[in-house]
């Protein structure tokens, strides 16, 4: 369905809709939204910006806020976060290009670019270090978190030579590893024979035409930066809290770049410019135990979501003062990127989704909860049933998730908005009486404010409602009621 700048566009009146409510309606543009889903960031507080690439084309680049608050900057399109780690796709870019050029392959052992490595280094290949299946230890439980000098990737390295295991055998499972990919940057040094930061500036940044990103090094200046911030309540005021004892490290969140760069970085992924197409598929593609499966996973440096045979590839990043969210969805050259500098109003991964979406000419739902949010911010929770229904009577596409709806009446329940929170769960429960979303939700918030009785008979319907395949759901509520009875 064509999707047009007025994203409430009906096709039928509900019954008893009032004239001025249809009148409101009909002038939410998708601006409105964006300011809606962006309200935290303006005025002279911590900034984001994001950007819109369509078929290769930027269709839209916003900013909010200040880069440095300190010096009063604003915010732009040209302004360079620190990316955390959606570093990790241009790291592992940095692999595929030595792949592409035979200086590496996929089953290269660790012992082989490093031969003083411990001997349990010999069953990690490149592969594991990508897929973050390798069973590394953790940097940040080997570093004295009390330390004052910043932790750089050589340093990550001698610490995992210092260690005789793993905390599982490679390739057995997956775990999130940041040591991964701090290996994967001293393995480019290595093979390479640059440092990391020129290998990225003249194997990527250069022919991406990506000439305002960089490589943090420490004294190193960095153009149109932004600073990272975080809110103190003590003091009632941004605190700029831009680097920690991580910071220094490069290969799993270490590159600066602008949403501007971020666009033609995204071009580049259509192309052979940096790797050949068969590199790429493999890096847009989950990998597990015995290869490359069809479901949702991990890629090179990039998650991986199928849903309804439609591919998505991820990533999002959080450190001290940033978080930053890339969404890519290659079937319809779409993507989304949104680079922050303050941590204080958490992910963004509704945010990038919810872009897309308006920007999908009707192709992707527009995700119910993002909407209902900001009629609750204008006028309330207590109609939601009412709008609810006014939307899906329209002819633009929603998707309707009850895990995010609950997931809105829980931000609710933790801002201490009981109302609002009441009515989201109880419109859930009503509305979906066959998910056990709005069941669990309100026995939390009967849990909350003291009603145990009603707490339990909300945990005991979770019980009877959910399936086989929400069996914790269905444990933790028992646990629950054990709980709360005695």
């Amino acid at each position: 369905m064509k999707y047009t700048y007025l994203i409430v566009s009906f096709l039928i009146i509900i019954g008893g809709f009032k004239p001025s409510e249809e009148q409101k309606a009909k002038k939410e543009t998708k601006q409105d939204l964006i300011d809606f889903v962006f309200r935290n960031y303006m005025g002279e507080r911590p900034g984001a910006s994001f950007v819109v690439v369509k078929d290769g084309k930027i269709v839209d680049c916003q900013s909010f806020g200040y880069a440095d608050l300190e010096n009063k900057i604003p915010a732009t399109c040209e302004t360079n976060y620190r990316l955390a780690s959606v570093t990790k796709q241009f790291t592992a870019m940095g692999i595929m290009i030595l792949i592409d050029r035979e200086k590496l392959q996929y089953d290269t052992k660790l012992t082989e670019v490093f031969p003083e490595f411990p001997a349990y280094g010999k069953e990690i290949t490149i592969k594991h270090l990508l897929t973050h299946r390798s069973g590394l230890q953790e940097y940040d439980r080997l570093y004295p978190k009390d330390s004052e000098e910043p932790l750089l990737d050589e340093e990550v390295l001698n610490l995992l030579m210092a260690q005789d295991s793993l905390l599982f055998p490679a390739n057995t499972q997956f775990k999130y590893s940041n040591s991964g990919y701090a290996v994967l940057a001293m393995i480019i040094e290595q093979v390479s024979g640059k440092p990391f930061k020129k290998f990225m500036e003249e194997e990527i940044f250069k022919k991406t035409g990506m000439t305002n990103s960089t490589v943090y090094v420490k004294g190193d200046p960095i153009k149109n930066r932004a600073f990272g911030y975080t809110f103190n309540d003590s003091l009632n005021q941004y605190e700029n809290i831009d680097h920690n004892i991580w910071s220094a490290i490069k290969g799993d969140g270490g590159i600066y770049s602008s949403v501007s760069d971020y666009a033609k970085w995204d071009k580049s992924l259509y192309g052979e410019s940096l790797v050949n197409k068969d590199l790429l598929a493999d890096a847009f593609t989950s990998w597990d135990e015995n290869g490359k499966t069809d479901g949702n996973g991990y890629g090179f440096g990039w998650f991986i979501d199928v849903e309804d045979g439609k591919k998505y590839v991820r990533h999002s990043g959080s450190t001290t003062g940033f978080i930053t969210n890339s969404f890519r969805i290659p079937s319809e050259k779409l993507t989304v990127a949104i680079f922050t500098n303050t941590v204080q109003f958490g992910g963004l991964g509704r945010t990038a989704p919810f872009l897309a979406s308006l920007y999908s000419d009707g192709e992707l739902p527009i995700p119910m909860d993002i909407m209902i949010e900001k009629e609750i911010s204008d006028n309330g929770s207590d109609v939601i049933k009412t709008y609810y229904d006014t939307l899906m009577a329209s002819e633009t596409n929603y998707k309707v998730d009850t895990e995010d709806l609950t997931r809105l009446g829980f931000s609710y329940l933790r801002k201490e908005k009981k109302e609002d929170a009441f009515n989201v769960l109880t419109f859930v429960k009503t509305e979906f009486p066959q998910n056990f979303d709005g069941y669990i939700g309100l026995a939390h918030y009967y849990k909350k404010y003291g009603d145990k009785e009603k707490a339990i008979e909300y945990f005991k319907k979770v019980i009877e409602v959910a399936t086989s395949d929400e069996q914790r759901h269905i444990d933790f509520s028992k646990k629950q009621i054990k709980e709360l009875s005695q």
